[in-house]
């Protein structure tokens, strides 16, 4: 059983692997993005048989998992801004929040808060790591 412990500079498990309030941020908004994304589909909306936007943030929280470095902290970095982008640009958003459903409301605007948190997160994370040696 792993013991998990925080301090304000980092989490901390047992096994001796220290992360940054970012890079905790970063992967919390990576999971909170494919959450939402799973609401949205459970609230009726329209994807692809394997949904993109379920799907990469997944992997790339598993990456930051396995190996938090500034190649998976940049990473999901430039998830947060390829599927914000696209978030904006396209009108889906706009009809999930215009639409009544209340569930398709909420994860559409949690999906928003994660995209704005894994941006800022990402980048504090990936900034960081600039100067760290792993």
């Amino acid at each position: 059983m792993e013991t998990t412990w925080s301090t304000p500079e980092t989490a901390r498990s047992d096994t001796g692997t220290a992360r940054s309030p970012a890079v905790v941020a970063t992967l919390s908004a990576l999971l909170l993005l494919a959450a939402s994304i799973a609401g949205q589909i459970a609230a009726g909306a329209d994807c692809p048989t394997v949904p993109p936007g379920l799907v990469i943030p997944l992997v790339a929280a598993a990456l930051l998992v396995w190996r938090t470095n500034r190649g998976t902290t940049g990473l999901a970095l430039g998830i947060g801004l390829f599927i914000g982008t696209g978030a904006i640009l396209t009108p889906n958003t706009g009809d999930h929040l215009s639409s009544g459903d209340t569930t398709l409301i909420a994860s559409t605007a949690a999906e928003l808060v994660a995209l704005a948190t894994l941006v800022i997160a990402g980048a504090a994370a990936t900034l960081a790591r600039k100067g760290a040696r792993h």
